[in-house]
C-alpha cells in the first residue's frame, strides 16, 4: 500500500515547479491570443482557435518530463500538424486530408495546403517553449512582466478593446513566476530545506495562493473611480489642439481617429471594417430647422467586402458637378420623373461643433443649396454626385457654418408599388446586386424562406425589413465572442444575433441583394429630437393628437448617427427602408386641400348707401375712443398693483409647474420602459425602495436612477423649483438607461 501511494505521490507531485511554471506560461500567453482576437481583422477564428489548442497541446507534453526533449519535441510537432488539419477541415478552409498521404509523396503538398495556418501554430510552440526558458531567471521574469504589462494598457488605453482582465491574469501569472523562481533558488543554494519542501508543497502553496487570491479578488470587488490624470497620449493631442471627443468607457480619453475605429456614436468616417461595439456619446452636432422630419442623409455605399462597405469603381469615378445657388442640381437619371409624387422639405441646418464632414446633410432627395452661412456664395467647394445623390464637401476648406437645403421627399405609394411587373436586372445596376463569391449559402437561404409567400418585390423587401426589426434584439454592445464567420452579415444573422443600426442595415441589403432586389447602404443622422416633443407634452401619437413627422427645430446629437437602405424600384428610384428595431423612418404625406366652407357666406353682399356708411364710421369711432379708455385704465391700475409683476410672477410658478410635470412624466415613463424588461415595481413600494432594490440587482444602473430619483423627489414632493436643466438632465438619464437595457 505504501509503495502504492508512493507511485502516485511522486507521479504528482515529481518537478511540480516545473510544470506549474509551464501551466503559468501557457496561461500568460493565452491572455495575447484573447487579445488578438479582440482586434477586428487582425486573425481569422480558425487562427485563434489553432494557436490554442497548439498551446494546450504544448503544455500536455511539457507535463511529461521524463519523456526526451526530442521524443517530446516530436509528439508537439505532429499534434500540431494534426491540429491544424483538423481545426482548417472544421472551418471548411481546406478539402479533408487522409493520414496515409502524410505518409506519401503528397506529405510536402499537405503541409503546403496548411500555410499560412500551420506557422502560426509553429510560431505558438516555438514561443511556448522560449517563454518557459526565458522565465527560469528572476531578471527575465521581471523584464517579460514589464513590457507584456505596458503593451496591454497602452493598446487597451488608446482603442475600444477592454484588456483589463487580461492585464490582471498577466500580472497574477507573472508573480507566481516570481515565486517559483525563488522556488529555485532555494533548490540550488539550500538543498536540505529544499527536500522537507518538496515532500509537503502544500504548506507553502496553500498560502502563498490564499494570499495572491485574496488580493486579487480585493481589487476586483473595490469600487470604480474615475481618472485623476489624463493619460499622456491623450494630454499631447489636446496640446496640439487637435480633437479628443469621446471616451472609451474605461476612464481613459483617446482621439477619435485611432486606427479609424470609433468606441463611441457618431458619425462614420471608414466603414471598410464594421462590427465592435460604442459607447453613446450625446454630444450635440447640429440643429436643423425643417418643414418636416426627415433622416439626415450623408453617402451610400454600394460595394460589400464581406467585412464592411467600400466605394465601388464606378463610385469612384463618380460624375461630379457644379453646384449653384437655388439651381436645381442634376437628378439621378435613374429616378423617374413624373411617377413619384413628392413633398417639399426645406431644412435650415447649424453645425454646433467644428467637425468636418465630407458631405452636406439633407433630406432625400435633394434639390437645391439655398445659401451656405446665409449668402448665395461659397458654393466652390461644393460638388454634385447624381447616381449617390450625395453633396461632397471639399474637406480641405473650412466647413459651413450653416446652409439651408431644399429637398423632395418621396411619397411611398404601396400599393402602385406592389403592382410593378417583375423586370430583369439592369446593367446599370450591376454594382448594387454585388454579392461576394464567398457569401456563406446559409445567408441566400434566410433571405428566401423570409419571403417564400410574397409575389412582388415591394413585400420581399418589406419582409426582410419587418423580419429583421423584430428577429434581432438592438444592443450599441453585442457579444462579439458569439462571433465564428468570417462575415459580417452572417456573424450577425446567425452567432451574434444583435446588433445596432450598422449591423442590421448590411444584413438587409445583402439579403436583398441574394433575392435579385437593387439596394445599397446609406449613412447619415437619424431625426434628433424635436422641442415639439410629444413625450414632454404628455401626449401620445396612438390618441392621434400630434403627427410624429411634423417639421420643426431638430437637435442632432452623436448619438443619432444611423444607417439605413435604399432598395431600387423601376419608375419609381430609390426607396427607403428601416430595418433597425426600435427605429420609425419619416413618412411623406402630401398636404391635403384644406376644404373651404361657403355656406355661412352671403351670396350678395349688401347696397349701402352714403347715409349707411357714416353711420357705420361714426359708430366705429365711438367704440375705439371707448377701447382707448379701457386701455388707459387698465394701464392705470396694473401700474398701481404691480398687476405685469404679478402676472410674470403667475407665469414662472406656471413654467416651473410645468417642468416639474414633465420630471414626473418622464419618470413614468421610465417605469413603463423597466416593466417592459421585467423590472417592475410593487404596488406597496415608493419609487425609492423600487429604485434600491433594482440597484441591488443591476448595480450599472445605480448612478443614473439615483439622478431620476433625486429629480423626482424633488420635483413631486419639494417647495424648490426645479429647472431646465434639471428636466434635460432627467430626460438625458432616461434616455441613457433605456438605450442601455
Amino acid at each position: 500500500m505504501s509503495k502504492t501511494m508512493t507511485w502516485w505521490r511522486r507521479l504528482l507531485w515529481e518537478g511540480w515547479t516545473h510544470r506549474l511554471a509551464v501551466l503559468l506560461c501557457g496561461i500568460f500567453l493565452l491572455q495575447f491570443t484573447i487579445w488578438f482576437s479582440k482586434e477586428e481583422g487582425m486573425w481569422l477564428p480558425e487562427t485563434v482557435v489553432i494557436v490554442q489548442l497548439a498551446l494546450l497541446a504544448t503544455a500536455l507534453f511539457e507535463h511529461l518530463p521524463r519523456l526526451h526533449w526530442l521524443v517530446r519535441g516530436g509528439l508537439e510537432l505532429i499534434a500540431i500538424v494534426a491540429i491544424n488539419v483538423w481545426v482548417l477541415e472544421h472551418y471548411n478552409v481546406i478539402d479533408s486530408m487522409d493520414l496515409q498521404s502524410f505518409f506519401s509523396s503528397q506529405l510536402f503538398l499537405n503541409l503546403y495546403e496548411l500555410t499560412p495556418y500551420l506557422w502560426f501554430g509553429l510560431g505558438a510552440w516555438v514561443t511556448y517553449l522560449t517563454v518557459i526558458w526565458f522565465a527560469e531567471a528572476k531578471w527575465r521574469i521581471y523584464l517579460l512582466l514589464i513590457v507584456s504589462v505596458l503593451a496591454l494598457c497602452v493598446r487597451d488605453s488608446f482603442s475600444s478593446i477592454y484588456l483589463w482582465p487580461q492585464v490582471a491574469i498577466v500580472v497574477g501569472c507573472g508573480l507566481f513566476l516570481l515565486i517559483l523562481s525563488h522556488f529555485s533558488r532555494l533548490r540550488r543554494k539550500d538543498p536540505e530545506a529544499w527536500s522537507r519542501l518538496a515532500d509537503y508543497p502544500a504548506s507553502i502553496a496553500v498560502p502563498v495562493i490564499s494570499l495572491i487570491s485574496m488580493t486579487v479578488a480585493v481589487g476586483a470587488l473595490m469600487p470604480e473611480t474615475g481618472p485623476l490624470l489624463t493619460d499622456p497620449y491623450t494630454a499631447w493631442r489636446q496640446f496640439r489642439g487637435e480633437p479628443v471627443n469621446f471616451t472609451t468607457g474605461k476612464g481613459v480619453q483617446v482621439s477619435a481617429a485611432i486606427d479609424g475605429y470609433d468606441s463611441s456614436s457618431g458619425y462614420s468616417r471608414s466603414d471598410t471594417m464594421l462590427g465592435g461595439g460604442f459607447q453613446f456619446d450625446y454630444t450635440p452636432v447640429m440643429t436643423i430647422d425643417t418643414t418636416h422630419r426627415g433622416y439626415w442623409r450623408g453617402e451610400t455605399r454600394s460595394l460589400y467586402t464581406g467585412r464592411g462597405w467600400d466605394e465601388s469603381d464606378s463610385e469612384r469615378r463618380g460624375a461630379w458637378s457644379a453646384v449653384r445657388p437655388d439651381a436645381a442640381v442634376v437628378p439621378d437619371p435613374r429616378q423617374a420623373a413624373g411617377k413619384v409624387k413628392t413633398v417639399e422639405v426645406v431644412q435650415t441646418v447649424t453645425l454646433l461643433t467644428d467637425q468636418r464632414y465630407p458631405v452636406l446633410f439633407g433630406a432625400y432627395a435633394m434639390e437645391k443649396i439655398a445659401d451656405i452661412n446665409g449668402a448665395k456664395s461659397g458654393f466652390e467647394p461644393l460638388q454634385w454626385n447624381a447616381p449617390q445623390s450625395e453633396l461632397r464637401y471639399s474637406e480641405r476648406q473650412p466647413y459651413p457654418k450653416m446652409y439651408t437645403v431644399v429637398s423632395q421627399m418621396p411619397v411611398i405609394d404601396e400599393e402602385a408599388l406592389r403592382k410593378l411587373p417583375a423586370e430583369s436586372p439592369r446593367p446599370d445596376m450591376a454594382d448594387f446586386l454585388q454579392i461576394p463569391d464567398n457569401l456563406p449559402e446559409r445567408v441566400r437561404k434566410l433571405a428566401a424562406d423570409i419571403t417564400k409567400d410574397t409575389v412582388n418585390a415591394y413585400d420581399k423587401a418589406k419582409k426582410l425589413e419587418q423580419y429583421l426589426q423584430t428577429a434581432y434584439p438592438y444592443t450599441n454592445k453585442p457579444d462579439l465572442s458569439k462571433g465564428r464567420s468570417r462575415d459580417f452579415v452572417d456573424r450577425f444573422l446567425f452567432e451574434i444575433k444583435e446588433g445596432y443600426c450598422d449591423y442590421y442595415s448590411s444584413a438587409m441589403v445583402v439579403m436583398a441583394r441574394t433575392l435579385g432586389l437593387p439596394a445599397r447602404w446609406v449613412k447619415g443622422y437619424a431625426s434628433g429630437t424635436s422641442a415639439y416633443d410629444e413625450e414632454m407634452l404628455g401626449l401620445t401619437m396612438d390618441e392621434g393628437l400630434l403627427d410624429p413627422d411634423v417639421g420643426g427645430l431638430y437637435t442632432v446629437r452623436n448619438s443619432d448617427a444611423h444607417s439605413w437602405v435604399e432598395v431600387y424600384f423601376a419608375g419609381y428610384g430609390w426607396i427607403p427602408f428601416e430595418p433597425t428595431a426600435g427605429f420609425v423612418l419619416p413618412r411623406a404625406v402630401p398636404e391635403e386641400e384644406l376644404a373651404v366652407d361657403t355656406s355661412a357666406i352671403p351670396a350678395t353682399a349688401p347696397d349701402l348707401t352714403e347715409t349707411d356708411s357714416g353711420w357705420i364710421t361714426g359708430k366705429h369711432i365711438g367704440w375705439s375712443a371707448a377701447v382707448l379708455v379701457v386701455i388707459a385704465v387698465l394701464a392705470f391700475l396694473a401700474r398701481r398693483f404691480q398687476l405685469i409683476d404679478l402676472i410674470m410672477e403667475w407665469a414662472r410658478r406656471r413654467r416651473a409647474l410645468l417642468l416639474k410635470q414633465k420630471i414626473i412624466f418622464e419618470c413614468e415613463r421610465l417605469l413603463r420602459i423597466f416593466r417592459r424588461y421585467g423590472y417592475v415595481r410593487e404596488e406597496h413600494e415608493t419609487l425609492r425602495e423600487a429604485v434600491r432594490r433594482w440597484t441591488k440587482q443591476s448595480n450599472w444602473m445605480a448612478a443614473e436612477l439615483d439622478t431620476v430619483l433625486f429629480q423626482f423627489e424633488k420635483a413631486k414632493y419639494s417647495k424648490t423649483d426645479v429647472t431646465e436643466e434639471d428636466w434635460k438632465q432627467t430626460a438625458q438619464s432616461v434616455e441613457k438607461l433605456r438605450s442601455q437595457m
